[in-house]
């Protein structure tokens, strides 16, 4: 067996190379159910993903040679390892605790499809933390290339994140002994929305929003509609249609698919972000930021109802029962939430996703 992590000898790549992938190998991770396949590595390289490293993961791309009776396949993975964390009473972050209670617990209920094949996740089988997955370009999975999602990829998104939350809600209805353990485990940040979550209100001014310094307020025709916005997320109360959310549903954690230059399909990534909130913010953070690029307003209130229309029919579609009025309720009025998360980060598009609130009646 040979191993290559192009002349890197740090800790992460050693641990791959040494001791994770061929271990995986000798308990047979790589084998189809039932195969009695004599299996053996050939040699596996590892690269450091730079694009996806981050303060608190350290992402590698791995390819695995391994041989079923002497036939070579190849494995294109991805693995993610927790940073060790010196200045913390942790010994790594908790979210990649969220991360892998998702791939090693939920997928039980939650299904595996539009997420990586998962090969392991376990936090300390072979010494340490550590995720595997498939990675998905080898299969020609990309990044959108533009900025914002057209209506074809939105769309599809769209009815991915539905499926996601009917299945979530359904089971909180049906086995909510299993659905809370998996929510109670879940890491939150301490963010915008956490303070709108918690008794420690007064902590919300850490959060101010931008508005209340916008050249915005000056304007006779969305002064109003500022008004409104700060009168209504001062808190988010708990609720029946509070689910696991992915937390941050976003153009950079969805890879897509496509055939005959149209996507066909997309699978989600980055499942450390979870958090038990209102499925609005998740619908939210990916409707607002792929709004139409002009300043029509009926253009934008079409849009806007069509993607929440095909939103409600897909959790419809996934959880019968679900009281569809009452869910369109939840979501309209929560999206001023989602948009309290995503402002500042896209404070050219502060006016027409406030029109799009407005003219969905978020702040009736």
């Amino acid at each position: 067996m040979s191993a290559n992590s192009e002349g890197c000898v740090c800790d992460y790549c050693s641990f791959i190379t040494g001791v994770l992938i061929p271990e995986m190998v000798y308990d047979r991770y790589f084998c189809e159910t039932g195969s009695r396949e004599f299996v053996e590595l050939d040699s596996v390289d590892a690269k450091h993903f730079e694009r996806n490293n981050s303060r608190v993961n350290v992402v590698h791309r791995v390819t695995a040679h391994v041989k079923f009776s002497g036939v070579t396949n190849t494995f294109h993975l991805i693995v993610k390892q927790p940073r060790q964390l010196d200045d913390s009473l942790l010994p790594f972050s908790q979210s990649f605790l969220n991360e892998e209670i998702f791939y090693s617990k939920m997928t039980h209920d939650y299904g595996t499809d539009n997420i990586p094949k998962c090969y392991l996740s376990d936090l300390g089988r072979y010494g340490r933390p550590v995720i595997v997955l498939e990675d998905l370009a080898a299969r020609g999975y990309m990044q959108a290339v533009d900025d914002k999602l057209d209506e074809d990829h939105l769309k599809l998104c769209i009815k991915v994140l539905a499926t996601f939350h009917g299945k979530g809600l359904k089971l909180r209805e049906y086995n909510f002994p299993i659905f809370r353990e998996f929510y109670a485990k879940l890491y939150e940040p301490t963010d915008w929305l956490h303070f709108r979550t918690s008794p420690n209100a007064d902590k919300v001014r850490i959060f101010e929003s931008t508005l209340k310094n916008s050249a915005l307020k000056d304007e006779a025709n969305i002064s109003e509609i500022i008004r409104k916005m700060e009168d209504v997320t001062t808190k988010l109360e708990l609720n029946d249609f509070w689910t696991i959310c992915h937390g941050n549903f976003t153009r950079s954690n969805l890879l897509f698919r496509y055939e005959n230059g149209r996507p066909c399909d997309v699978k989600v990534i980055d499942w450390s972000t979870m958090r038990y909130c209102s499925p609005s913010i998740d619908f939210g953070h990916i409707f607002l930021q792929n709004l139409p690029g002009n300043e029509n307003l009926s253009e934008i209130k079409q849009f806007s109802e069509n993607m929440l229309r095909i939103y409600l029919e897909a959790i419809k579609d996934k959880y019968q029962e679900v009281n569809y009025k009452s869910l369109e309720r939840e979501i309209i009025s929560k999206l001023p939430f989602a948009y309290g998360m995503i402002e500042n980060h896209m404070l050219g598009e502060t006016k027409r996703m406030l029109h799009a609130l407005d003219l969905l009646g978020s702040f009736d």
